[in-house]
């Protein structure tokens, strides 16, 4: 899905129908994403307001139109690393790291769906967050490795590149579990 040059343009000159149409080209790959990676409704639907908030004051200074999309998935990713850190720092939960230290911990009273994802989450932690990036919106949202570098502003081969590394490390990971 293309963004239209002209809807930026007009929304960058203070245009609020303008932004709201744009929002809504971007708004449910926004919550997935969001979902996805924090995986609480509210603190989801929390995160994508923020960043529609931030994304409305900070349009202005957005310098190419094409860069739309990258630019507020960018602004999104901040915002949930930092809610993901609020989550650590008021609860005081442990660290998945931890959480593996101890064997005893990890298979006590788990069933296999929930060792399994167990796995896979600490196999993703242990990507880059770009790679996150870049295999979620390939893989959760069927994005082209040409339509992530577009959204991104990275080369092409650089985006196919990180995908294929990424696949590989999460199965080489998988695989030794």
């Amino acid at each position: 899905m293309n963004i239209d040059a002209q809807l930026v343009e007009k929304a960058k000159t203070g245009d609020r129908d303008s932004f709201a149409a744009l929002y809504e080209l971007v708004q449910d790959d926004l919550y997935k994403y969001a979902l996805y990676s924090l995986g609480n409704v509210h603190d989801a639907e929390d995160v994508v307001a923020e960043t529609f908030l931030e994304a409305f004051r900070g349009i202005p200074k957005l310098r190419e139109a094409e860069a739309f999309r990258g630019w507020i998935f960018k602004i999104l990713s901040i915002r949930i690393k930092r809610r993901i850190s609020r989550y650590v720092k008021e609860k005081n939960q442990l660290q998945i790291e931890d959480f593996y230290s101890d064997p005893a911990l990890r298979f006590e009273g788990m069933d296999e769906t929930a060792i399994a994802r167990t796995d896979l989450l600490q196999a993703l932690s242990s990507l880059s967050a770009q790679e996150r990036m870049i295999l979620s919106l390939s893989v959760l949202y069927g994005y082209t490795t040409k339509q992530i570098s577009q959204m991104l502003r990275c080369p092409h081969g650089t985006v196919s590149s990180k995908l294929h590394r990424s696949l590989q490390k999460l199965k080489k990971q998988m695989e030794e579990r």
